[in-house]
């Protein structure tokens, strides 16, 4: 009789049961999976807009502190102060700006004056809050703070000649008791309203100001919600934000970042729907901490990821669902390919800026050979105009041989036109040189195309001129690059004026004036601009390379110039060297 097979009851069988349990244990894994997607995702783009307002924060904060020493360098130069400086459009607008603050500041008082509610306490806390030494509302003149001097300045206020009287400090370098004053007559109230600070104040003034004129003059497009600069006890110093930002102020955020030292991030919501991601550093100026520099990047193209991603990962899941391991397997290639895509992308850019740093450094060599080459040029043209052979054999073998040799350096140009990036140029050999001696030089290089462009020469050198430190070489390029653009300008002829001279304590300026077809505003604007030119043949390189060169050695230059008149630039240097 044969066995009777039966069912083992420890052998293991996959039911209902299990099948659910194991659809549980894929779905918990994709969901942690889709979790951890997410939050990466998250993660990197957070880093992406963390470098990006990194990034802009120190670029704002070069040029707050590049700004600011300016402003504040100018203090130390006489006639530099409130009302005294000519030379500055940026600052005059500056000192307006400042003297506008106290007018407005008076302007209220008077308006409170004339409702009544004013009383000596309250003009002390508005004063603190202003950041002003005093404020007052002068009924009786024998009451006030201010010297006679300063009250006999007010005369014209209290006999109705005029609205405003603007005090101006005592000196050139005042002294901490001296003060600055702007008072009005009282249109509201009666009397006269003077509104006082002292050097230091006016210091923080100027800082406040020139930090907001930064602000405003900075183009960070589209993406920055708002910039705000606070000061050591985080009153808000500088701001620019869309007209929809209220309040930016977070007391406990912006004091972290002056305790750490460090900057810091986060995800602030700004409205129930909405949220930016800030972030905070500190603002240094001369060295030290000045405050807190704050901005407020929209959050948008994040939220907006994050929700493709999350809408993708929901997706996968369902498909993972039905597929079990054929989905997950998918989702891995997926994620792979995507990834590849992103190092390759990363490739193609590094390769980009090695190509982009290759290319620059060949533009700076074309051009340092390009100045030779027309030196050559030049005097191969006068050699063989003023020292072409009497006998006709030997002319004709001389012509023939400057003819290889003019053929060559065009060849020679036509390879270094190819080039249209810029490098850094060269470190300085600095020396004491003759300036009288480079000009000479240089206007003895250029005779020959002077004479060939039908081109009158002025040239008016001081001969006791003293020897600045230079790099002799690097000035003589500059002049060059500066007096072939002025040449070039004159294509029919003209007059080319070169003018140098001491113009103040250890400083020479140098003017190059040419009568050609000079610039229109907006080429004037793009002229420092690397590949700009306005002729068809240049590189756009010289110029900017001038500057470069004037700059390291501690100068400045500038340009004047209006379309059919000609152009004017101006080269400032040192003679003590940079």
């Amino acid at each position: 009789m044969a066995a009777e097979l039966k069912p083992n009851p420890h052998r293991p069988s996959l039911g209902p049961i299990h099948l659910i349990l194991l659809c549980c244990v894929i779905i918990l894994i994709l969901i942690m999976n889709g979790y951890f997607e997410i939050n990466r995702t998250r993660k990197n783009l957070q880093g992406i807009l963390e470098n990006q307002g990194t990034a802009l924060l120190r670029g704002l904060e070069r040029e707050i502190q590049n700004t600011v020493s300016v402003m504040e360098a100018i203090e130390h130069v006489p006639g530099g102060h409130l009302l005294n400086i000519t030379s500055s459009t940026n600052s005059f607008a500056l000192e307006e700006a400042i003297v506008d603050h106290l007018l407005d500041i008076a302007t209220r008082v008077d308006q409170n004056d004339a409702a009544g509610t004013l009383s000596p306490e309250g003009l002390k806390d508005l004063a603190d809050g202003e950041g002003v030494e005093r404020i007052e509302v002068i009924d009786n003149p024998s009451s006030s703070q201010l010297s006679e001097k300063n009250l006999a300045a007010c005369s014209p206020l209290v006999e109705g000649i005029q609205d405003v009287v603007i005090i101006p400090f005592k000196r050139f370098v005042p002294d901490e008791g001296d003060l600055f004053s702007v008072a009005i007559r009282a249109i509201q109230g009666k009397g006269i309203i003077a509104v006082s600070v002292n050097p230091s104040q006016m210091k923080d003034l100027r800082r406040r100001f020139t930090i907001q004129s930064v602000l405003n003059a900075m183009d960070f497009g589209q993406g920055v919600e708002y910039l705000s600069v606070f000061d050591r006890s985080l009153t808000l110093v500088a701001q620019t934000k869309n007209a929809d930002i209220e309040d930016t102020l977070d007391v406990a955020f912006l004091r972290s970042v002056q305790e750490i030292g460090q900057p810091q991030s986060r995800f602030h919501p700004i409205s129930d729907e909405r949220e930016v991601f800030e972030i905070a550093t500190m603002l240094r100026l001369e060295a030290e901490p000045y405050g807190v520099i704050q901005v407020g990047l929209s959050s948008s193209p994040i939220r907006n990821i994050l929700s493709l991603a999350t809408r993708n990962v929901a997706l996968s899941v369902a498909v993972l669902l039905a597929l079990g391991i054929t989905g997950v397997v998918l989702v891995y290639v997926n994620q792979n390919r995507h990834l590849q895509k992103l190092k390759e992308m990363e490739e193609r850019a590094q390769a980009a800026e090695r190509l982009l740093s290759i290319g620059m450094l060949g533009a700076g060599l074309a051009h340092e050979i390009r100045n030779p080459l027309n030196a050559v040029g030049m005097a191969i043209q006068r050699l063989h105009r003023e020292f072409l052979p009497q006998e006709e054999e030997k002319a004709k073998d001389f012509g023939q041989f400057m003819g290889v040799i003019r053929e060559e350096i065009k060849r020679l140009n036509r390879i270094v036109d190819r080039f249209v990036q810029f490098s850094k140029p060269d470190r300085l050999a600095l020396a004491p040189s003759s300036l009288v001696d480079l000009l000479d030089n240089l206007m003895l290089l250029f005779d020959e195309e002077v004479k060939t462009r039908s081109i009158v020469v002025e040239k008016e050198v001081d001969p006791k001129l003293p020897s600045p430190i230079m790099d002799k070489g690097k000035i003589t390029q500059a002049l060059i690059n500066i007096v072939t653009n002025s040449l070039h300008a004159m294509e029919g002829g003209g007059r080319l004026s070169i003018k140098a001279e001491m113009d103040r304590k250890d400083w020479i300026t140098i003017v190059v004036t040419d009568t050609g077809t000079g610039l229109a505003e907006k080429e004037i604007e793009k002229i420092f601009d690397y590949s700009y030119t306005t002729r068809e043949k240049g590189l756009g390189l010289g110029l900017p390379i001038a500057r470069k060169i004037i700059e390291e050695h501690g100068g400045r230059i500038a340009i004047e110039s209006e379309a059919g008149k000609g152009t004017t630039v101006s080269i400032f240097l040192p003679t003590h060297g940079p």
